[in-house]
């Protein structure tokens, strides 16, 4: 059976977002260099190389909408899962993870450069305030964040 030679819209900004992740360095404009980037969620216990790391997953719901007779408007969700490690003050790192964040996506839907986001959507948003874990892993030093991002896409592909 063939392969497919096109990944879904989904799967292509899932991959983009991780390697804009990826990109972010430590300096003058992001507070930190995650340490890893990865497309599963992971215990923190799993976690070797250092903190921070993000957890890149297509998340739950979104809406299908017909535009024209072959033309959908989509809107999904991606779950950006994070985990810190301070035995001091982790809520600094996660607010800061979160700016790092948001700075990164923003910039690559500003970017030109083919294969931006820009390139594969209307739209990337944080509309709403990362969850956390309100403190509960600081015993053992650690945070934990999870930022829903909407996605608003154009596809042209099934009608189901």
């Amino acid at each position: 059976m063939p392969t497919p030679s096109v990944d879904s819209i989904e799967k292509r900004v899932i991959d983009r977002i991780a390697t804009v992740l990826a990109a972010i360095t430590a300096g003058a404009t992001y507070w930190y260099t995650p340490a890893q980037v990865a497309k599963r969620f992971m215990h923190w216990q799993e976690v070797v190389g250092g903190f921070p790391v993000y957890m890149i997953s297509l998340g739950s719901g979104g809406t299908r909408e017909l535009y024209s007779q072959k033309t959908f408007y989509e809107t999904f969700f991606v779950s950006i899962k994070g985990y810190v490690q301070d035995d001091t003050d982790t809520m600094t790192k996660v607010a800061r993870c979160w700016q790092d964040i948001r700075l990164a996506l923003t910039t690559d839907m500003e970017s030109a450069t083919a294969g931006a986001l820009a390139s594969l959507c209307h739209q990337v948003r944080c509309k709403e305030f990362p969850e956390t874990d309100d403190g509960y892993l600081s015993l053992e030093g650690f945070g934990f964040f999870d930022i829903r991002v909407e996605v608003q896409v154009s596809d042209t592909t099934g009608y189901i």
